[in-house]
């Protein structure tokens, strides 16, 4: 694997093309029907894709809350790529991006199912499980000013 990032606005030409994978990963394999595109805030937003050459594999986005901290939104990983470190990989960029951005915490919301891959990248549960678009999620924080 030959992991790149690329950083981007909504209006990039890249916008289209992570829309379409976060819907097929992260809306579509679930049994939903709804649009990633309204769960943007592209005034704010910056998305953050890794390709492996051309091939896009991850997405991220990072959404600022305020001057101490952002949240992490709608991360995918390519199915064939999950379980290979590319996860991993996104989360220390993003955290990397965040740290730049001179942001001490970064919030999330993660599925259920993913709540053992956040521990162990340092993020703790702050919430009771909550719902959202019906699939259970719980708040997670990690302070990233010290790491």
């Amino acid at each position: 694997m030959n992991i790149t990032f690329k950083i981007f606005s909504h209006d990039s030409p890249f916008y289209g093309e992570s829309l379409i994978f976060r819907n097929r990963v992260l809306i579509e394999a679930v049994g939903r029907n709804e649009n990633c595109r309204d769960f943007d805030f592209p005034e704010k937003d910056l998305y953050l894709s890794a390709f492996d050459g051309d091939l896009l594999i991850g997405t991220a986005i990072l959404t600022p809350l305020d001057d101490a901290s952002v949240r992490m939104r709608q991360m995918a990983v390519h199915e064939d790529y999950r379980n290979r470190g590319v996860g991993r990989l996104i989360v220390d960029e993003f955290e990397r991006i965040a740290i730049g951005r001179g942001c001490p915490e970064i919030i999330l919301h993660a599925r259920e199912s993913a709540l053992g891959f956040y521990e162990k990248c340092g993020y703790r549960r702050t919430s009771e499980k909550f719902h959202e678009i019906e699939i259970p999620h719980y708040e997670m924080r990690k302070n990233i000013k010290n790491n």
